[in-house]
């Protein structure tokens, strides 16, 4: 099965039905900085669940298949570690994100999205894409690290690129060097930020970490890796939360209807968004450190794999009627932000930023309509996300 064709970037969940119907993982070939070909992609749930809390025979390491000399910071974040690096990582910026931080927080999000909102009025049609769901999340993770709004343009140009080269289905070698080189530049800018320590807010999360190396907690690559994924994370996945929830709200008029009426529902309609059209709709690589087996299925030491977490998300031994978008569905059980370990630290924020999001847009334009027939979706098969989402508004 060949999932590179213009269908499936368009509509993945045919494709996605057949790899699970095959009771099998589908082997991707890819042109990766890694030792290995290509990686195992397993799209059935219990498959995944097993996958996300499998922490002895599976390692996140990813510098331990990177040839030599090409590894970088961003290789240290995090996402990249296994015990104790990741979880001593994890805590220290663990802070930022708990509930009491996004309490307060909330009040500058909201009055983010009621500023990008009231300055749309004027227009009769826009773009929601960019011009919303695109500079909500972008703004709100650039004043908690403490960057200047200015560079914003530039760090979200870099962000395509990095996450265009991220999908091993699409990854050519000129798609990767425009990566290489977006990565670099994401460094440098990074670095560029630490040298000039005076213009950075006192109470930002980038204060904040250079205390922590001051103090030895992290060292300088672990500093910038740190900033870089955070700067990535915190907004490419909550953009495409954003326009794919409009997206399905404006195609789905009489459960758009239920949410003006009652948007007390939003929360459980967010969980739908996240289930349905999933923003990260594959994980990361894991690698089999030790012969291993899933579902069935055995892997061989240094393999590489990974969770369609789009395809599990639809798996009709899980969730009733998959295909279909219910903001009443109950229970919701999706994976859209991982399990275990490396579950998503930024997930409360980005649920966050999507409620209030939709509350702003129900509030200031309940009459949104969609102004064409049809959308594209980006041609990504890692990040589930559109192109654009022109509405009018009446």
């Amino acid at each position: 099965m060949n999932l590179n064709q213009p269908d499936f970037f368009q509509n993945p969940y045919p494709f996605y039905e057949k790899i699970r119907a095959a009771q099998a993982p589908f082997w991707q070939a890819y042109e990766q900085q890694t030792s290995n070909s290509g990686l195992w992609l397993f799209g059935g749930y219990e498959d995944a669940v097993e996958i996300f809390k499998e922490t002895t025979a599976i390692s996140k390491n990813i510098r331990a298949i990177r040839p030599a000399g090409s590894s970088t910071p961003f290789d240290l974040a995090m996402l990249h570690q296994d015990a104790p690096d990741h979880l001593r990582l994890r805590r220290l910026v663990a802070g930022y994100f708990s509930a009491g931080i996004l309490k307060r927080l909330e009040p500058r999000v909201d009055a983010i999205a009621n500023e990008l909102l009231t300055a749309l009025r004027k227009q009769s049609e826009i773009d929601m894409l960019r011009d919303f769901a695109e500079q909500l999340p972008m703004r709100v993770i650039a004043e908690l690290i403490g960057l200047p709004p200015a560079d914003l343009p530039m760090i979200r140009a870099w962000s395509v690129m990095l996450g265009d080269g991220f999908d091993s289905l699409t990854a050519t070698d000129e798609v990767l060097a425009r990566q290489r080189n977006a990565l670099a530049a994401y460094l440098a800018y990074i670095e560029l930020l630490l040298a000039r320590p005076k213009g950075i807010p006192d109470d930002c999360l980038l204060s904040y970490l250079i205390d922590c190396q001051a103090k030895g907690e992290l060292n300088r690559e672990e500093l910038i890796g740190m900033v870089s994924f955070l700067l990535f994370a915190g907004h490419e996945t909550t953009i495409n939360l954003i326009g794919n929830g409009l997206w399905l709200l404006l195609n789905h008029p009489a459960q758009l209807k239920m949410l003006v009426r009652d948007p007390s529902l939003l929360p459980g309609a967010i969980e739908e968004i996240l289930r349905f059209e999933s923003p990260a709709q594959r994980t990361t690589f894991r690698i089999a450190v030790e012969p291993m087996e899933v579902g069935g299925v055995r892997l061989e030491k240094g393999q590489q794999i990974g969770v369609i977490i789009g395809s599990a998300n639809r798996d009709a031994a899980v969730f009733e009627n998959p295909d279909t978008f219910d903001i009443m569905r109950t229970p919701n059980r999706h994976l859209a932000f991982g399990l275990g370990l490396h579950h998503c630290l930024g997930a409360h924020l980005s649920r966050m930023e999507a409620k209030l999001a939709f509350q702003q847009v129900l509030s200031q334009f309940p009459a949104l309509r969609l102004a064409g027939d049809s959308v594209t979706w980006r041609k990504n098969s890692f990040f589930r996300g559109l192109e654009a989402l022109p509405v009018r508004i009446d």
